[in-house]
């Protein structure tokens, strides 16, 4: 399945999955270990972290940074038996083979569901002596990485390339104290000949196993539904980033506090919440909105309310109290035109929904948090079509509602780029897919292929902490406080949080594109202000801020930086010349241009990963 560009630009700007210049489709791998794959002990190459002191282990042949080393038992050698018995040092030997075979982002995965006790399944890419040294592990996406920061030659391949890069460093890692103790090895970014998939969403998805396949199966069909068994819970409702009703279900005091004090600091008097009252008709109802920019960001155009039945009971333009700078025609349908005699004002439209619609009664939407944050509006019952179908690659990744709409409806909306999109058209959608969902049970549009790497670890007590600059943009303390997301906009700030937080978690992941936003690897989101530095500044900062992390991490703190893809500038940019065709023509110009597609692909599945683990050894070794 390949990569394509967003349909929409509410999917771009009401989805958390942001992170690729290319949404749709997107799919994680799994990657099969054969027989052959399975290396005796004489053919692994080790990595000395015994000593924080020691320098680099050398070859004869000009010191790769992993050596080749023989089994203990094959030496003879008394002496060496016994240091390797009594040495309580954490080691990490990587298979040589392994290297040649290429070391996936699964492997990573796994190696990381490994060392933090999720399983006992010992990874077949690296041999680990003395796992219960390892405490906690810093995991960095640093996309945009280059082959030339390593010091190897223009052109030159990650992979092709491993010995060499074993011995040369990020230049702005020289003089670090751990800089003779770094792991440097190529990885490949999940994908095939021909496609390219997202190594961060491949990271945290784990693939299940046929049984928990059949039990997640059994778990969802066990029981009929009714629309409250999918409205989103308070937890939910936070890490989607909703505006929180402090009448929504589970909210604690300490959340209202919060809230509250978030309120305050944000001072903006024309939010309001839905009040209860009773009223005659229909109970539920589905909402879109259509949304232009100004330069305060994005503002309420055009609103379509439609009853449980079907029927538009609510259909207004909106007049902006601020200039429009782009009418983001192509996708909302706005123009100058339009709203040239409009009189209708957000606060109009506020009144309206509050004498229509009680706290008691249900709102559907898809990714209905953007809708509802420029109606400023607050509301408890959510049911979010975005999230009540998976995305086949799983979260954070939401499916379109252009695509839930063919997949499940048997239609097409919003095709049509000159009319825009239809806000009655996306409503009513959202509401026939969410009977569909009621009718065909929890399982219906449901991805069981895979769970989320956090949940899986916090089923056994592991406290995570993910840091990525789509997280929600309010902070509040979720009832289970084991998986923690804090939204950063700067990689600074990444690091100045985990500086914060690493004595408080098992992992933390965070997710850098300082470098690749300088490199043009990627562009940030419509409507998201991002300052772009130079490439100087982003490496720079990449390189203090590793430092930083390095040195205020507790012992047995294993720091994993991964740039997770290659070079997908050339990718990208294909993409974008091929989503511009119909889907025959397409199919064409992809047979045409497959040397230049495989070239494209394998430039950008070949990336890099750097490794240190911080451990005092003074007291084991002899």
């Amino acid at each position: 399945m390949e990569i394509s560009s967003s349909e929409k630009v509410q999917d771009e700007l009401k989805s958390n999955g942001d992170e690729v210049t290319v949404a749709e489709k997107l799919s994680t791998t799994t990657e099969a270990v054969t027989q052959e794959d399975v290396l005796l002990d004489d053919s692994l190459t080790e990595m000395d972290l015994n000593s924080n002191r020691s320098k680099r282990r050398r070859s004869s042949a000009g010191g790769p940074l992993l050596k080749t080393t023989k089994s203990v038992a094959e030496t003879g050698d008394d002496t060496i038996r016994k240091k390797k018995k009594n040495n309580k040092a954490v080691t990490l030997q990587i298979q040589e083979k392994s290297l040649e075979r290429r070391i996936s982002i699964k492997d990573l995965r796994d190696f990381t569901l490994y060392l933090l006790n999720s399983t006992n399944n010992s990874p077949k890419w690296i041999q680990v002596n003395n796992r219960t040294g390892i405490k906690k592990m810093i995991v960095l996406f640093v996309p945009g990485l280059l082959q030339s920061d390593y010091n190897l030659p223009s052109g030159a391949s990650f992979h092709e390339n491993y010995t060499t890069l074993q011995n040369g460093n990020l230049d702005v890692l020289k003089d670090a104290e751990f800089e003779d103790q770094l792991l440097n090895f190529p990885v490949s970014a999940p994908g095939s000949r021909i496609s390219l998939f997202s190594a961060y969403n491949s990271f945290v998805n784990v693939g299940l196993t046929k049984k928990e396949k059949e039990d997640r199966k059994a778990e969802l069909s066990k029981k009929k539904i009714t629309i409250n068994d999918i409205l989103m819970d308070i937890n939910g409702l936070i890490d989607s980033d909703y505006p929180i009703h402090f009448e929504t279900a589970g909210i604690t005091d300490a959340m209202k506090k919060e809230l509250t004090d978030l309120r305050v600091k944000e001072d903006d008097p024309r939010w309001v919440d839905t009040k209860s009252f009773d009223h005659d008709g229909s109970h539920i109802f589905a909402l879109d909105c259509e949304m232009c920019m100004s330069e305060d960001g994005l503002v309420l155009t055009r609103i379509s309310i439609v009853n449980f039945d079907g029927e538009v009971i609510y259909d207004k333009l909106v007049k902006p109290d601020v200039p429009i700078i782009d009418y983001l025609t192509k996708y909302s349908g706005i123009t100058e035109e339009k709203l040239a005699d409009v009189t209708t004002t957000l606060k109009d439209v506020q009144n309206d929904i509050l004498g229509m619609i009680s706290t008691e009664d249900v709102l559907i939407g898809h990714s209905l948090q953007s809708d509802l944050s420029v109606l400023k509006l607050r509301h408890p019952k959510i049911v979010d079509t975005a999230l009540i179908f998976d995305h086949k690659a799983g979260p954070p990744f939401k499916p379109s509602l252009r695509y839930l709409t063919s997949e499940y409806l048997n239609r097409d909306i919003q095709c049509n780029d000159a009319a825009g999109h239809d806000s009655i058209e996306d409503a009513k959608a959202c509401l026939e897919l969410t009977k569909m969902k009621i009718v065909n049970g929890l399982l219906f549009g449901a991805a069981i292929n895979t769970e989320n790497l956090f949940h899986r670890l916090a089923k056994i007590g592991t406290r995570s902490l993910t840091l990525i600059d789509s997280a929600p943009k309010q902070h509040a303390t979720k009832t289970d406080d084991l998986e923690m997301t804090i939204r950063c906009s700067t990689d600074d700030e990444i690091f100045d949080n985990v500086v914060k937080n690493v004595d408080d978690y098992d992992i933390l992941v965070g997710r850098l594109r300082g470098l690749e936003f300088a490199r043009e690897y990627a562009k940030p989101s419509i409507g998201r202000n991002v300052e772009i530095t130079t490439e100087e500044a982003a490496m720079k900062t990449v390189g203090e801020g590793f430092k930083k992390i390095y040195n205020a991490s507790p012992n047995g703190t294993l720091i994993l930086m991964l740039s997770g893809s290659g070079d997908t500038r050339e990718w990208n940019k294909i993409m974008q010349e091929l989503n511009k065709l119909n889907k025959e023509d397409k199919n064409s110009e992809k047979q045409k241009r497959d040397g230049e597609i495989q070239d494209a692909v394998s430039n950008a599945r070949d990336g890099v990963a750097s490794m240190v683990l911080k451990q005092d050894l003074t007291s084991k070794s002899e």
